[in-house]
C-alpha cells in the first residue's frame, strides 16, 4: 500500500474544515489526515513539534492567517509542502504564495478535479523525495558497512603480498582511514588454539565461538601496540602487531612477548585452552613488513610501470563497491552468464591498469564477496576460503589468465551461494509467510518485510515469488480476501467493519480489490451465497 504522507488541514469555517478532512478519499491519494485546527496558531504549534508533510490551509484565518503559516515554514526551512485555499484572486497574494515557497494555490469553491491534480503532483514529488532520500541512506549505509571489510582487507592483501608498494599503501592506508603509525617496530604473529577432550574445549571446538574467542583475545585495548587480525582460513590465523610509539625493535619484541606469555596463561587459565602464539616475524617499520611478504609471492613485475602510485581515486573505489554490490546481486540471482560478463567488463574497464594493480582490485572485491558469506554463514565463508586460493591471482602472469582464474572463482561462489540458498529460503519464506498471516491487518509493504529480515527488497521479492508461486502483493490480497469472505459470510459485522478487520482503511478500495477478486461486489456476494 505504500507510505501515507501526513496532512494537517486548516480553516476556520468548521464545516469546510470538517468536509475537507472527512469528504475528500485522501488514503486513496496516499495521504492521511493527522489533525486540523480553526486557526493558524495552532497549526503552527502542532508542525513545530509532529512529523507533517503537507498543510492544506485557507488564506485567511483569524489571528493567524494560511500565508502567516507558510511565511513560518518557509523561515523555519521546514520540510513542509504547503497548499492555499482561498475565495480571493488578487495578484498580491499569489506573489506572497509564491515567496513563502507555496506549493499549490486553490481557489474556492473546491473541485475535486483540481485537488486530486494538486495532491496527486504532491504525492509523486514526496515519493521521489523518499526514493532519493533512501538512495542516499543506501549508499552511506553501504559505505559504512563495507569500511571494515575493506579495512580488514587492507591487512590481509599486505599479508598476501599483494600490497607492498609505499605509495599504494599510504594511498589505502588514508583512503580507508586506517590508523597506525608505519614508521614503527611492528611484527606478525601466528595463531593457534589446540583443543582437547573437555568441557570448554567442545564449547570452542564450534566455529562461531572460537572465531569471537579469537576476536575477543585481540580488541583488547592496549597503550602501546595494536592488533589487526587477519583470517587467511577458518583455521589459520596471522596477526598484524604495530606500535604507537616510537621504539627499539629489541624493545618492541619484548613487550610482544610478554603480552603473548600473559594472554596464553589467561586462556589456560580461565578457559583451560592451549593458546599457541609464535612470532613470524618482526621488522623495522610497516614498509619493510609489507616488502617481505610481497617477495614473498611467486611473481615477477616485468613492467616497472608496476611501482608506480596506486591509481584509484575515492570516486573510483565508490564506483568498484557499486560494482562489486551489482555483482553480488547477480550471484545471488545465479545468473553465471551475466556475472561472468560484469567481470569481463570489470577488467575491460581497468585494463590500462598496470597488471599488479589489477590484482589489488580483484583482491579487494573477491575478499568482499567473502566478508559478505561471511554475514551470510560461518560455514560458507568457511568453504570459500577454503577453495578460492588468493595466490592463484597473484601468480598470474596476464590478463588473460586472470579472466580465467576469476571466471573459475566466480562460479565456485555462485555455486556455494546457489547451495546455501537453497537450504535457507525455504525457511525465509515461512517465517514472511507467517509474519503476513499473523499481521494481515496491518499496513505490510515489501520495504518492511525486507527490513525486518535483513534482506534486499528486490531480492525478497524474487525469492518470495520463486517460493510460493505467486508475488507478495497477489499473496496478501487474496490472504485478506479469503478472511474478508469468511467474516462476512458469519453476519455479524458490517461491510466497513471487515473492511478494517482485514486491513483496510479505505472502504472504497476494499470494495474494487474485493470485486476485482471474487467478481462481486460484498453486498452481491453476502446475497449469492445467503440465499
Amino acid at each position: 500500500m505504500g507510505r501515507r504522507y501526513q496532512l494537517v488541514v486548516a480553516d476556520d469555517e468548521a464545516t469546510i474544515r470538517k468536509g475537507m478532512c472527512n469528504y475528500i478519499d485522501w488514503e486513496k491519494m496516499g495521504f492521511s489526515v493527522a489533525a486540523d485546527f480553526e486557526d493558524g496558531k495552532e497549526t503552527i504549534e502542532y508542525i513545530s513539534t509532529h512529523k507533517v508533510d503537507v498543510v492544506f490551509t485557507d488564506i485567511q484565518m483569524a489571528e493567524i492567517t494560511g500565508l502567516q503559516v507558510a511565511r513560518y515554514i518557509h523561515e523555519n526551512q521546514l520540510p513542509v509542502r504547503v497548499v492555499i485555499l482561498s475565495g480571493y484572486k488578487e495578484f498580491e497574494y499569489a506573489k506572497d504564495a509564491i515567496r513563502f515557497g507555496v506549493t499549490e494555490y486553490i481557489l474556492k469553491p473546491i473541485h475535486m478535479e483540481e485537488i486530486e491534480r494538486a495532491f496527486s503532483k504532491i504525492k509523486e514529488e514526496l515519493d521521489e523525495q523518499e526514493r532519493q532520500q533512501a538512495k542516499q541512506k543506501s549508499r552511506q549505509q553501504d559505505y559504512e558497512d563495507l569500511l571494515p571489510w575493506l579495512q580488514e582487507q587492507f591487512w590481509m592483501n599486505v599479508l598476501l603480498g599483494g600490497l607492498h608498494n609505499k605509495n599504494s599503501i599510504m594511498e589505502k592506508k588514508n583512503l580507508l582511514s586506517i590508523q597506525f603509525n608505519t614508521k614503527t617496530p611492528c611484527g606478525v604473529i601466528t595463531v593457534n588454539l589446540q583443543m582437547e577432550e573437555d568441557a570448554n574445549q567442545q564449547y570452542y571446538l564450534q566455529k562461531d565461538h572460537r572465531y569471537n574467542l579469537l576476536n575477543n583475545i585481540f580488541s583488547e585495548e592496549n597503550c602501546r601496540i595494536d592488533f589487526h587480525p587477519v583470517y587467511l582460513s577458518q583455521e589459520v590465523l596471522k596477526t598484524v602487531v604495530t606500535t604507537r610509539e616510537e621504539m627499539e625493535l629489541e624493545d618492541f619484541c619484548i613487550l610482544l612477548e610478554q603480552w603473548l606469555v600473559k594472554k596464553k596463561n589467561e586462556v589456560e587459565a580461565v578457559l583451560r585452552l592451549k593458546l599457541e602464539m609464535s612470532m613470524e616475524g618482526a621488522y623495522q617499520d610497516f614498509f619493510e613488513l609489507a616488502e617481505h611478504y610481497g617477495s614473498m609471492q611467486m611473481y615477477a613485475e616485468k613492467d616497472e610501470s608496476s611501482h608506480r602510485k596506486y591509481s584509484l581515486k575515492p570516486e573510483d573505489q565508490n564506483r568498484l563497491r557499486q560494482k562489486y554490490q551489482l555483482m553480488m546481486d547477480t550471484i545471488n540471482d545465479g545468473d553465471f552468464e551475466l556475472l561472468n560478463s560484469q567481470m569481463g567488463n570489470l577488467l575491460f574497464e581497468f585494463r590500462n591498469l598496470p597488471l599488479e594493480e589489477v590484482k589489488e582490485l580483484l583482491l579487494d572485491i573477491f575478499s568482499m564477496f567473502q566478508q559478505k558469506l561471511m554475514k551470510m554463514s560461518q560455514e560458507l565463508w568457511t568453504e570459500a576460503k577454503e577453495t578460492i586460493a588468493y595466490s592463484r591471482i597473484l601468480e598470474a602472469q596476464n590478463s588473460k589468465e586472470l579472466k580465467k582464474i576469476c571466471s573459475e572463482f566466480l562460479q565456485i561462489l555462485m555455486e556455494l551461494v546457489k547451495k546455501r540458498q537453497d537450504d535457507v529460503s525455504k525457511n525465509i519464506i515461512d517465517k514472511v509467510t507467517n509474519y503476513v498471516k499473523q499481521h494481515y491487518q496491518e499496513e505490510i509493504s515489501l520495504d518492511l518485510l525486507a527490513e525486518k529480515y535483513y534482506l534486499n527488497s528486490s531480492y525478497l521479492c524474487r525469492l518470495f515469488k520463486r517460493n510460493t508461486g505467486v508475488g507478495l502483493t497477489d499473496y496478501m490480497i487474496e490472504l485478506r480476501m479469503e478472511k474478508a469472505k469468511e467474516l462476512l459470510l458469519l453476519g455479524k459485522y458490517k461491510i466497513y467493519e471487515v473492511s478494517q478487520m482485514v486491513g483496510y482503511r479505505s472502504d472504497k478500495y476494499f470494495f474494487r480489490v474485493f470485486k476485482q477478486y471474487t467478481g462481486q461486489a460484498p453486498t452481491e456476494f453476502l446475497r449469492s451465497n445467503l440465499e
